[in-house]
């Protein structure tokens, strides 16, 4: 396939593409849907993980990794990461379903429920894996 015809083929939905490249696309796509995805290494699996931004858990919402208080830290070995990895290795962990297994099964297995579940309703984190 030329850079041309990939280009055309991006750009225009209604490019009419040749059989024989339909085909190298089409065996292109069939290769990587069944290439399993790498396993989540132990390392962070196993790791403390400190989470800098807004945390809220009932009344008590505040941001953290600020001078006036710590960043979340939360040790990820005690936590349950099969729900994770199931939707990982399909190919289906949003960062929606992370957000929500991680509070669920990670940090919840570290420090408990907190007053009202976990929520992070600021607009950015830093996530650091120490």
């Amino acid at each position: 396939m030329t850079t041309k015809t990939l280009v055309n083929w991006l750009s225009d939905p209604e490019y009419n593409v040749r059989r024989s490249y339909r085909d190298l696309i089409h065996t292109a796509y069939e290769n990587v849907a069944v290439v399993p995805a790498d396993p989540i290494p132990d390392h962070v699996k196993d790791g403390q993980f400190e989470i800098s931004g807004t945390v809220r858990t009932g009344d008590d919402e505040r941001e953290r990794g600020t001078r006036r208080a710590a960043p979340l830290r939360i040790d990820g070995s005690r936590g349950y990461w099969d729900a994770i990895e199931e939707l990982w290795a399909a190919g289906e962990l949003t960062d929606d379903a992370f957000e929500d297994h991680f509070a669920d099964d990670v940090i919840v297995a570290d420090i408990g429920e907190g007053t009202d579940g976990w929520d992070f309703p600021g607009s950015s984190y830093a996530v650091e894996l120490r």
